[in-house]
C-alpha cells in the first residue's frame, strides 16, 4: 500500500502542475501556447501512466485476497473437477447483478475512483459524468452514479466485513424485478416441501401420484444510496482522498446493508429478520425481570431451532447484552458452584 500511496503523491503534484498551467493560460486570454500546451500532455500522459499503475497495484491486491465462500461439503478432487463452475454461489457485485464473474465492468471512462471524485467535485461539465448518472435510461434519476468497476470494489470490500449477506442465498439481478420459483412448505401436515411424500409399500405395490406444489418469489431491487461531503482542503490537501472515502463508503456500505437485512421495513428497502412474518420469538420467564437475559431464555431459543441449521446458525446480540451473557451461571445445588455459561473468547 505504500508504494499506492507514493503513486497517488505523485500523481497529485502533477495534477497541480497541469491546473496551474490552465489557470495561467486562462488569465493570459483562454489558450494555451505551444510550450504549455507540450507541458500539459506531458503532464496528462504521466497522470494517465501513474493511474494505470495504481489499477493494476489494485488488482495484484484483490487477488492475492482470500475469496469468502458458503461452506460446502468436502469432496475429491475427481468430484470437484465434475462441478460446474456455473453452479458456485457468488456474493460479489458481478455475482449479484450478472451471475457470472468474467463480465468486464465499466469505468465510465475515468481512469481511476480519484479522477471520478475530483471531476465530480469540480462542477464541470463532463460526457462521462452523463453516462455515469443513467439509471433505468433516466440520466437525472439520482444524481450522479458510482461507475461500475469502482462501485464494486467497494461493494466487494464490504463484503468481507458484513454479517448477512455472506450467509445469503443470491440470485443475480438484471433488471428491476426477478421471479424466482421454490416449493410451498408452509403446510408439512402430511408432506414436505410442498408436496412430496413418503409411503411404504409392498413389493409390485403401486405408489400414490402426487403432485408438488410451488409457490413464485418476486424480487425487487431497491437502491442504497451513501451521500457524502468534502471540502476543497480536504480534497486538495488530504493525504488520500480517495483511500479515505472509500475506507468510509465500504463500512457504510456494510453498516447500512446489516441494518437493513435486520431491521428493514420492506418500505423502499429490505424486509429485515426483526419484522418478517416468520420470526419465531420466545416468551421471557413469568418471573424475570424486563430488559434482562437469563440461561433459560437461551436454552428455550436454542430449542427452537430447526435441526438442520445447527451446523451454520449465527447469534446476533446487541452489544448492550455483552455483560449480561458474560456475567451468566449456572448455580449447582444450593451450595456448589456457579459455572459461567458463556466466556468472552466463545464470542
Amino acid at each position: 500500500m505504500r508504494f499506492i500511496a507514493d503513486l497517488v503523491h505523485e500523481k497529485k503534484q502533477l495534477v497541480e502542475k497541469a491546473e496551474a498551467i490552465l489557470q495561467e493560460a486562462e488569465k493570459a486570454g483562454g489558450s494555451l501556447t505551444k510550450e504549455q500546451e507540450r507541458q500539459f500532455n506531458r503532464y496528462t500522459d504521466k497522470i494517465k501512466s501513474i493511474n494505470e499503475s495504481i489499477d493494476e497495484e489494485l488488482l495484484n491486491i484483490r487477488t492475492s485476497e482470500p475469496i469468502l465462500i458458503t461452506p460446502q461439503k468436502a469432496v475429491s478432487p475427481i468430484e470437484e473437477t465434475k462441478t460446474p463452475v456455473t453452479k458456485a454461489i457468488s456474493k460479489s457485485f458481478r455475482g449479484m447483478f450478472y451471475g457470472n464473474e468474467t463480465v468486464s465492468l465499466s469505468n465510465n471512462g475515468f481512469y481511476s475512483m480519484d479522477e471520478f471524485l475530483r471531476t465530480l467535485h469540480s462542477g464541470r461539465a463532463d460526457n462521462r459524468l452523463i453516462n455515469a448518472s443513467m439509471v433505468e435510461g433516466i440520466p437525472e434519476f439520482g444524481g450522479y452514479s458510482v461507475p461500475e468497476e469502482y462501485g464494486a470494489f467497494l461493494m466487494d470490500k464490504s463484503l468481507e466485513n458484513e454479517i448477512i449477506r455472506p450467509r445469503a442465498t443470491v440470485w443475480a439481478m438484471g433488471s428491476e424485478t426477478k421471479k424466482v420459483p421454490a416449493f410451498d412448505g408452509a403446510d408439512r401436515t402430511n408432506h414436505l416441501f410442498g408436496g412430496i411424500s413418503g409411503e411404504w409399500l409392498e413389493e409390485g405395490q403401486t405408489g400414490t401420484r402426487k403432485t408438488a406444489k410451488l409457490r413464485l418469489i418476486q424480487l425487487k431491487a431497491k437502491k442504497l444510496a451513501c451521500f457524502s461531503q468534502a471540502s476543497n482542503e480536504l480534497i486538495a490537501d488530504g493525504m488520500s482522498f480517495e483511500e479515505m472515502l472509500a475506507g468510509a463508503l465500504i463500512k457504510g456500505l456494510g453498516w447500512y446493508m446489516d441494518y437493513a437485512f435486520i431491521n428493514g421495513t420492506s418500505e423502499g428497502q429490505p424486509l429485515g429478520i426483526i419484522n418478517d412474518p416468520a420470526l419465531i420469538t420466545v416468551n421471557k420467564e413469568d418471573s424475570q425481570a424486563a430488559a434482562t437475559i437469563t440461561y433459560q431464555n437461551v436454552v428455550n431459543m436454542f430449542s427452537r431451532l430447526a435441526p438442520s441449521c445447527f451446523t451454520n446458525a449465527v447469534w446476533l446480540a446487541n452489544p448492550s447484552v455483552i455483560p449480561q451473557l458474560l456475567t451468566m451461571t449456572i448455580t449447582i445445588g444450593t451450595g456448589g458452584a456457579q459455572i459461567p455459561v458463556f466466556r468472552e473468547e466463545s464470542g
